[in-house]
């Protein structure tokens, strides 16, 4: 088992992409598959759009809603669409680059969490620990039934979230903070409702490790400012929004029964225990859980290692996230401020199947450990990847989702039947654009001449008896507009919450344009410093010394 132990240290990187092959190799056929939420391939062109636009970060993005466009990435996690349009350039094209942030997922994940594992338990345990990470059944889900791109990566970031904590409870504290930091400004970057339940998770961790609190609480703070340019704007302006969610989040608490049903389906989640979509938790996953539960009872009197308490707090942290997920909790749901906006109580399968992993440091307290993990690898695989496939490999290409979903090619018929039901209404609107509608438009107004700089700016020459004019544009914090060279007021106008402004009678010189106002400018600039600078900290010879120490 010694020579075991060595091989897996010294090859684990190559063993967990090989490993990986199973779980990833469905993605490699040409074409998208029948994913619930495939319209995250067109938000990628939207992104690759308004990036060739000049906008950095991208935040307003000009083609959806029938042109009215919508500020898409200030309310929308962006990192995974940072990542795709790296791909993007690279050549791969709109699906590819999705399917490839996927592969991102999957792999990296699984190599984070090996490199958490190795800082508690051996090699052999650590291996299996981020074999089960890869292979629970929830991952499988993620991918090839919701096509979920924001909470796939969020994977990755959750492990090197702890990483970090285990570097700050060694006294490694530069090195642990910078990645803690990070860790977390990538988490709430990766998807907005799995960084606002773990920052529930976090809270719980400080209880158990709170002797470093000032250094965790630290490093918490620079995640939060290093991700601000996002959460920020996300956050003061949601008021300009319609606060409403398209399910209700008590049609959708999966039974325990379902939880530990070995099933895996590709339908839907809907209200009663009918459900079409798999909550199983995973057979090996429910066997670390009590696994975890005989090693915590025979240790009881025990004195706590770092281990143990890593055992102790994921043990707490899979029970409250059962909890979360069962009926009896929707008094906690009714109470806690934004938690409807998780729509979906099963999101805390993330949670579940992140802390069942980490239950695999219980096989280092049991005889035989090296025998157990090396059965946990090779069933996690043979019993979990028939899941990691599509249901349907519908074949379909760019064009298909950029005509379904966004206005970049047209209104096809396909678009003009979608409801863009993830798109909240302006707070002011009575109704969402049906149609197309021109740049300036009014009841007194006739446009004489008119010149498009890009799908962000406009100017026109028009002629009018006077009156309110208005924008085929959703009125937002960034918009301005010109009057025959003066800045005008603009207001939400009616029915659809567009920019609408007055103008006196006679011929005018109209301009519009978006910019970033400047208190989004300075938090780009905040959060940009604080992200290279904990990087540069992170790879300096000081926090390399403080390793070392």
């Amino acid at each position: 088992m010694e020579k075991i132990e060595k091989f897996v240290a010294k090859y684990y990187l190559a063993i967990i992409i090989l490993g990986s092959i199973p779980a990833i190799l469905a993605l490699f056929v040409e074409g998208y598959y029948g994913a619930s939420d495939d319209l995250h391939v067109a938000w990628l062109g939207l992104f690759n759009e308004t990036v060739k636009l000049g906008q950095f970060p991208p935040r307003y993005v000009p083609s959806l809603s029938f042109g009215f466009g919508y500020p898409l990435f200030n309310f929308v996690f962006p990192l995974p669409f940072y990542i795709g349009e790296i791909f993007v350039l690279l050549g791969f094209g709109l699906v590819g680059s999705i399917k490839s942030v996927f592969v991102v997922s999957f792999v990296a994940s699984s190599i984070v969490m090996y490199k958490f594992l190795r800082t508690l338990v051996k090699p052999l345990v650590s291996l299996a620990g981020a074999v089960v990470y890869l292979y629970a059944p929830y991952r499988a889900t993620e991918v090839y039934v919701r096509g979920a791109v924001g909470e796939a990566l969020s994977f990755v970031f959750l492990p090197l979230l702890f990483l970090g904590f285990v570097k700050i409870l060694k006294n490694e504290t530069k090195k642990g903070i910078c990645l803690t930091a990070l860790a977390l400004a990538f988490l709430i970057l990766s998807h907005n409702i799995v960084s606002y339940m773990f920052l529930g998770f976090l809270v719980l961790a400080l209880v158990f490790f709170r002797q470093k609190f000032v250094q965790i609480i630290t490093a918490g703070i620079l995640g939060l400012v290093g991700s601000s340019f996002f959460w920020v704007p996300a956050l003061l302006e949601s008021n300009l929004v319609k606060y409403d969610t398209v399910f209700s989040y008590f049609d959708h608490f999966p039974t325990l029964k379902q939880l530990i049903t070995p099933y895996f389906g590709y339908g839907a989640s809907v209200p009663g225990p009918g459900d079409g979509m798999s909550f199983f938790l995973g057979g090996i996953n429910i066997l670390l859980v009590l696994t975890s539960t005989y090693v915590l009872i025979k240790s009881f009197r025990r004195k706590l290692d770092l281990s143990k308490t890593f055992l102790l707090f994921s043990f707490a942290a899979f029970l409250i996230s059962v909890f979360m997920m069962n009926h009896r909790s929707s008094v906690v749901w009714d109470a806690l401020p934004l938690l409807p906006y998780f729509q979906f109580p099963w999101r805390f399968l993330t949670a579940t199947t992140f802390f069942t992993t980490l239950m695999v440091i219980s096989l280092s307290r049991v005889k035989k450990s090296g025998v157990l993990a090396l059965f946990i690898l090779v069933f996690v695989v043979v019993l979990n990847f028939s899941f990691f496939k599509p249901q349907d490999n519908l074949g379909r290409g760019d064009d298909y989702y950029l005509t379904r979903y966004t206005t970049l090619n047209g209104t096809s018929p396909e678009y003009k039947s979608t409801k863009e039901e993830y798109l909240r209404l302006p707070e002011n609107s009575e109704a969402r654009p049906a149609t197309l509608y021109p740049d300036f438009y009014g009841d007194n107004i006739i446009v004489l001449s008119n010149t498009k700089m890009n799908l962000l700016e406009y100017k026109a020459l028009v002629k009018s008896n006077g009156g309110v004019v208005s924008v085929n544009k959703y009125y937002f914090p960034g918009w301005e507009v010109n009057v025959d060279g003066q800045k005008v007021d603009i207001v939400s106008g009616q029915p659809f919450g567009q920019i609408s402004f007055d103008i006196p009678a006679g011929e005018h010189t109209l301009h519009y344009f978006y910019s970033e106002p400047l208190y989004k400018r300075l938090l780009d600039v905040v959060s940009f410093a604080t992200l290279l600078s904990l990087m540069l900290i992170l790879v300096s010879k000081d926090a390399k010394k403080d390793s070392q120490n």
